[in-house]
């Protein structure tokens, strides 16, 4: 049976939720179509996600569509829950992205149709509430091909926009009206169509014209749009029957052998560990034992054997058990306890480091306490279920006292962890203020060495270390000079050298920077690894120390798009944040402004948008790198032993 794997993504209130309650209406996997505001939908299964009426995790639902299986995965739309789309995409074959045709193309819809391209992933649109009030119809598909940098083709039209009665009419793909700019949109970027347009005389045929489009839409080239109305109903049945005429199947190499991707990980009220899978090549069977492979910070590759217990596969709406399943399906594996997002499924794991993000990681800091001091440990526990489930949170204990802090996007995922921490595992929590996360900066170039059984250095090793400056987004380079260590000692110096580097004179990871090993020594008698991995990061933060640094903070490209009668309004308001403008001029009907803005300033700025624009505007942020901070710079809490104390540190690390 062929398989077809796909998200639907959208900003939040776009009806992607409601869609999704459609299709299983419209495919007889429901008997009647759940409200999002009632929260009785499908996909959203967690009392939270019901009573906020938006989506947090990812849901997996199937359907089917005649001969044709479909995976449906239903997406967050808000923000502060991109890691989840993220990871949703890795697993995809393609994507309904859902724009309202209301409010048109939102700051998110933009995000993530920058992220579908990135994926390379071919992508249906689903233009929905044609029956509400303000609804665009034609007017609307000039605004995905700018905004969106989108080659779009209408499949169908919408009569009655606006009223609740709005239903969609067919394109006549017979009519010249249709066909003719169709292919001269083909032919923008093939040139078969050209040569078969030379040959025939400008007379495609049907059957060409129809393989072309598939082919392009596989390809990414074009986007099919179709109008319609989740609510209604409306255009619903074109949508699903473009799922099955246009995307592209998953691919099924079933002789191969077993290749997936882990992109979610859930926990029953039992605490039973659920992995989900997207098996891309082979095979896995109940009680087979089967290889999970990630790789470390240096490209090496660690690998882990376990054997599956349990396998659920998606059918009609529900999960049924099986006991194997086969490459393009997605399924829950039971038994993988040591299962982390992001491991590959199989020895013939593809080698090297993660593929780039689609979105940055979060860029928000926050301290949670329990409410009871008691709670400590068990507040630990949680977090680490939570960091297990959303690696992004990226959990830190802050200091001895056990103080944590997270990661966030935002604060509304600060409320969600807040209320998720309270009603799943029984802990009251409060958050203390965002901060923003910094990064450190080498400014010059310092170099120090420790020799063994000199100057009270009280380990069996000799560690020198250079660190200078390197090219901005380049990270941490470490280089080892020629000498004649045990490799299980150059081992522990590098290693050190990274994890020693997450925290620097402010506190803060340091990047953008060369380490050069350049002396070494050891007794072969005496010395162990462990020598060298206490020894090192008193001799790198010396040499920090000798280059100094500058703190750095995230900016981000801020696109606006604005009436024109605002401009000055909204220009003041970004001075005022802090932004620096980099482009400024008139498109069409509108004005643009394209700026650098601090990112501990944009929730501020784009809260207050709204208002200052008349809702009329329109912007997309994106991670543009990190700028040296004006004025004092802010500090973190150093975690640990701190080697910049130097009596400290040997007393913490002789206690350890």
């Amino acid at each position: 049976m062929a398989i077809v794997n796909i998200g639907i993504l959208a900003h939040v209130d776009a009806g992607k939720t409601t869609l999704t309650e459609r299709i299983l209406f419209e495919t007889g996997v429901i008997a009647s179509v759940g409200s999002v505001d009632k929260g009785t939908t499908q996909t959203d299964t967690m009392d939270l996600e019901r009573a906020r009426g938006i989506t947090i995790v990812s849901a997996v639902v199937s359907f089917q569509l005649h001969t044709l299986k479909v995976n449906l995965i239903d997406t967050p739309g808000h923000g502060d829950f991109v890691a989840e789309v993220e990871r949703s995409l890795r697993v995809l074959d393609g994507v309904v992205l859902v724009v309202s045709s209301v409010e048109g193309v939102q700051p998110q819809t933009r995000r993530l149709a920058r992220a579908i391209r990135a994926a390379n992933l071919p992508v249906l649109i689903f233009v929905n509430k044609i029956d509400r009030l303000g609804a665009r119809g034609e007017t609307l598909l000039d605004d995905l091909r700018r905004k969106l940098n989108l080659r779009v083709v209408a499949m169908n039209g919408a009569t009655g926009i606006g009223d609740r009665a709005a239903a969609v009419v067919p394109r006549d793909h017979e009519s010249p009206a249709w066909r003719d700019p169709v292919a001269d949109l083909l032919a923008e970027t093939s040139e078969r169509v050209i040569e078969e347009f030379d040959r025939t005389g400008g007379d495609l045929s049907a059957a060409f014209l129809v393989a072309e489009i598939r082919a392009q839409i596989a390809a990414g080239a074009i986007a099919p749009v179709f109008f319609g109305s989740a609510i209604t109903g409306a255009g619903v049945p074109e949508l699903l029957a473009g799922i099955e005429e246009w995307l592209p199947v998953a691919e099924a190499a079933k002789r191969a052998p077993a290749a997936g991707t882990v992109f979610k990980i859930v926990r029953r009220a039992s605490g039973e560990k659920l992995v989900f899978v997207r098996l891309f090549a082979g095979s896995v069977a109940v009680r087979q034992r089967v290889a999970l492979c990630r790789y470390d910070a240096f490209g090496e590759r660690e690998q882990i054997e376990e054997r599956i217990t349990g396998i659920d596969r998606f059918v009609a709406g529900t999960t049924v058990s099986a006991e194997e399943v086969s490459a393009g399906e997605i399924a829950a594996l039971h038994g993988l306890r040591a299962a982390r997002i992001g491991d590959h499924i199989g020895a013939n794991a593809p080698a090297g480091k993660e593929s780039p993000r689609a979105f940055p990681a979060p860029a928000l800091e926050s301290v949670v306490r329990p409410a009871d001091p008691g709670q400590i440990a068990r507040l630990r526990a949680a977090l680490d279920h939570l960091a297990e489930q959303d690696p992004l949170i990226a959990l830190r204990q802050r200091n001895d006292a056990g103080e944590l802090s997270l990661r966030l996007y935002g604060e509304v995922q600060k409320e969600v962890v807040m209320e998720t921490l309270l009603q799943e595992y029984g802990v009251a929590v409060t958050f203390g203020p965002s901060q923003t996360i910094c990064v450190e900066r080498p400014v010059g170039t310092g170099e120090h060495a420790e020799i063994m059984g000199e100057d009270g250095n009280p380990f069996y090793a000799t560690v020198g270390l250079r660190v200078e400056p390197a090219e901005r987004g380049s990270g941490i380079r470490y280089v080892r000079e020629l000498g004649a260590l045990p490799l299980a000692f150059y081992r522990a110096i590098e290693e050190t050298v990274y994890e020693t580097f997450m925290q620097g004179l402010s506190g803060w990871e340091v990047t953008d920077c060369i380490v050069t090993l350049t002396l070494a020594g050891f007794s072969s008698v005496l010395s162990t690894a462990g020598d060298f991995r206490k020894l090192t990061p008193l001799v790198l933060m010396r040499a920090l120390l000798g280059a100094g640094t500058e703190v750095c903070e995230p900016i981000e490209e801020f696109d606006l798009e604005i009436p024109e009668d605002t401009f000055g309004v909204v220009s003041g308001a970004l001075v005022s944040a802090r932004a620096t403008m980099r482009n400024a001029f008139r498109d069409g009907a509108s004005y643009r402004i394209i700026c650098a803005i601090p990112t501990a300033e944009l929730r501020a700025i784009e809260q207050q948008l709204p208002a200052l624009t008349r809702g009329d505007g329109s912007w997309m942020s994106s991670f543009a790198g990190h700028v040296p901070v004006t004025g004092d710079a802010p500090t973190r809490a150093r975690i640990g032993p701190n080697p910049l104390n130097r009596a400290h540190y040997l007393a913490d690390v002789a206690r350890s």
